[in-house]
């Protein structure tokens, strides 16, 4: 492996002396400690305040009503970044890691879309009118955080029903609409809260739809379209020591453009119920939570791109449903807590593809796919001396199982249905039922040397089980889990866990004006899942591959070993009672162990900058993103190597009162032609862009949007 280059260190020296040159940061963040994690606990919160103005010294962030999901969130985040196939299709990656590598929740709840190649991620089922806060954890998340923290933990606070223990009833409520020049794009979000005595209820909904963009050199970007409506309430009661809610949200997106993928959304139409409470007894206090989610997933290779080939017309319809549970008790011990809990979910996947044009086509991609994980932790935080220490260890056992498989290829005559029937028995045939223990730990210690200076140490063993994709994945598709790298893969039902040694230091200086932390890290994968390129052994499903796609390089998800290590920065300076400061910068590096190669699809060097001007009756910002060039790529997935860029935005707000306000801003003012290294390539064929070059941003695009409350 090639050694660090030293003008990488130039550059993230540069970034952190000079912030003011490389400016960006969409919303404002700090560090907080979340009420019910210890002060060992180093979290990113990202505040949603809606209508209210902030004060001077108060952390905000108000997402903007015209993008369709929440993942521009994370760019707020240090150390966070997204990977993106579509307008609705928002991968979290966090220091290098994505997927299901990073617990993505919602309320502590488990989401599992679909979509066998995640075009219903986790951030894709909530909208910014209702979402009160992001939080992530910075060093090493606990065990309590979620099943699989391998790449760390990432929840997401939904809006509940406001109770004020009031005589007579309480009505209040918020109105959001806004509209975007760059994909025409427009949203309408309401949300309605009744209350009284004991109760509260609430209501909201929520629409958005766009169309496809364009580039910074005025190429439309096609098909980048969206249509999204959610729809929900919540019922909650609270007499002190008792609390419970009672949750429904219903998702309908439609006709959603994924140029990175296959195919296209046609439709997710999904169902989530939950019901949570806590109870505070004599001794312990009792939190506990319990969901369900029915998804149903349309996709298309014709409705929104071009395919004049009716014999290679596909329509895939996907299924999953999804129960999670959490139970957790805790007490106070001496001058510290324990916590104990546990955990899990079961979820069933189904997968078929057909062609609209032939009946009797049919691959069953997955059938009866049975994913089902269960947890059992206990966590211990006290304050010995001025050392704030957190340890927690998690027992875990993951059950997967699959039915039966067929495709009507394998009653095909020749070479191709041979091979089709090979694959179809060879799977048929095997032990498709999995059992695994695993044991993750999680160390964490913190502790305040002076008034303004603090140091935190983190360790941790971490495992994941691989996907149901890796495992099942039975012939060449691209049924990855939203890879997008071009490349048809097949599983591995015998893969094992991933484990990862990881180890954090962090540094915290703050004071009353200031606020500047830093984190390096650095962890072992042993196992680490990734595609290799087909041995002799798995010939038959290479040249399938070669026949059906064209692919010259089909991949297999293999076990192999690597390394991430890394820092990020965050930031912030008040210069006046009406300036600020502040900024973030993120570095990380992923690299294989076993070969002279790069882990698959890592974010470069970038930093961003937010000045900020706070008035009493409106804020103004000037956000500017730097993003470094991404040359270590990983060869054995094909990737492309991508330039570095710098967009400049603008953004205000003006607050006519309390209750209403009006926001507006630029984005890419320069109207900058530029590829995050995280989209990933076209895969439509007919338009602007060439098929597999790497998707461009949006070019410049004016938005505005218009709150109210009542």
């Amino acid at each position: 492996m090639t050694k660090f280059k030293p003008n990488k260190i130039i550059r993230l020296i540069a970034l952190f002396v000079c912030p003011v040159m490389f400016n960006s940061y969409s919303v404002y963040a700090d560090e907080i400690a979340d009420e019910n994690i210890d002060d060992a606990m180093e979290i990113i919160t990202v505040t949603n305040r809606g209508f209210e103005k902030p004060t001077v010294d108060e952390s905000y962030a108000q997402g903007k009503t015209t993008t369709p999901d929440l993942a521009g969130w994370l760019n707020s985040i240090p150390g966070a970044n997204v990977n993106r196939n579509g307008p609705v299709t928002g991968i979290a990656q966090f220091r290098g890691l994505y997927g299901d590598r990073v617990a993505t929740t919602l309320d502590g709840h488990v989401l599992i879309g679909a979509g066998p190649n995640a075009m219903d991620t986790p951030l894709s089922y909530s909208t910014p009118l209702m979402v009160e806060s992001m939080s992530a954890f910075r060093g090493i998340a606990p065990v309590s955080a979620a099943m699989n923290t391998l790449g760390g933990a990432i929840d997401v606070k939904m809006r509940k029903a406001e109770i004020d223990h009031q005589d007579h009833i309480q009505a209040t409520g918020d109105l959001q609409t806004g509209y975007r020049s760059g994909t025409d794009a427009s949203t309408f979000a309401a949300v309605t809260n009744f209350s009284k005595g004991d109760f509260g209820v609430m209501f909201y909904g929520n629409i958005q739809e766009g169309e496809n963009f364009e580039d910074g050199d005025d190429r439309e970007v096609s098909p980048t379209e969206f249509s999204k409506g959610q729809y929900g309430a919540d019922i909650r009661y609270n007499s002190g020591q008792f609390e419970s809610g009672l949750g429904y949200h219903y998702t309908d997106t439609t006709d959603s453009g994924t140029p990175a993928l296959p195919m296209d959304i046609e439709f997710i139409y999904s169902n989530r119920v939950s019901y949570d409470g806590s109870f505070q007894g004599k001794t312990w206090q009792y939190n506990w939570q319990i969901g369900y989610l029915d998804a149903e997933h349309g996709m298309t290779n014709f409705h929104m791109r071009e395919n004049t080939n009716m014999e290679k017309h596909r329509r895939n319809n996907a299924t999953s449903d999804t129960l999670d549970f959490k139970l957790v008790m805790a007490r106070e011990v001496g001058e510290g807590e324990l916590t104990l809990g546990v955990d899990g979910y079961q979820a069933d996947h189904d997968s078929v593809i057909t062609n609209p044009n032939n009946m009797m086509f049919k691959v069953v991609n997955f059938n009866e796919v049975q994913d089902d994980r269960y947890g059992l932790f206990a966590e211990w935080q006290q304050q010995i001396s001025d050392v704030h220490i957190h340890v927690g260890a998690r027992l875990k056992q993951s059950q997967s199982n699959a039915g039966e498989v067929s495709t009507s290829m394998a009653m095909m005559m020749g070479n191709m249905g041979m091979m089709a029937s090979a694959l179809q028995d060879d799977f048929n045939n095997a032990n498709r039922s999995v059992d695994e223990t695993n044991v993750d730990i999680a160390l964490s210690l913190q502790k305040q040397i002076n008034d303004t200076l603090s140091v935190y140490v983190g360790f941790g063993v971490k495992n994941r089980a691989p996907s149901y994709q890796e495992r099942y994945l039975w012939t060449p598709m691209e049924s990855t889990g939203g890879l997008a790298d071009g490349n048809t893969y097949i599983g591995d039902i015998n893969l094992d866990s991933e484990t990862a040694y990881q180890t954090d230091l962090g540094l915290t200086s703050k004071t009353q004006n200031s606020l500047v932390s830093t984190h390096v890290y650095f962890q072992n994968i042993n196992n680490y899942i990734q595609g290799t390129t087909l041995g002799m052994e798995d010939m038959t499903a290479s040249m399938m591959a070669q026949m059906m796609s064209g692919d010259d390089n089909p991949l297999k998800f293999t076990n192999v070993d690597g390394k991430l290590y890394g820092a990020d920065v965050n930031w912030s300076y008040q210069l006046s009672s009406q300036f600020s400061v502040n900024g973030i910068v993120s570095y990380v590096r992923g690299e294989r162990r076993d070969i002279n190669d790069y882990l698959y699809r890592i974010a470069p060097l970038n930093a961003q900058v937010d000045i900020i001007f706070n008035n009493d009756n409106y804020i103004a910002k000037l956000n500017i993103t730097a993003v470094d060039a991404q040359s270590d790529v990983s060869q054995e997935n094909d990737e492309m190597e991508t330039a570095g860029y710098a967009l400049i935005n603008l953004e205000g707000q003006y607050f006519f009162s309390s209750d209403l306000s009006v926001r507006a801003g630029i984005d890419n003012l320069l109207d900058k032609n530029y590829r995050n290294h995280l989209s990933g390539y076209n895969r439509v064929k007919g338009n602007e862009i060439p098929v597999m070059d790497r998707l461009p941003g949006e070019g410049i695009s004016g938005w505005v949007e218009l709150g109210y409350s009542f």
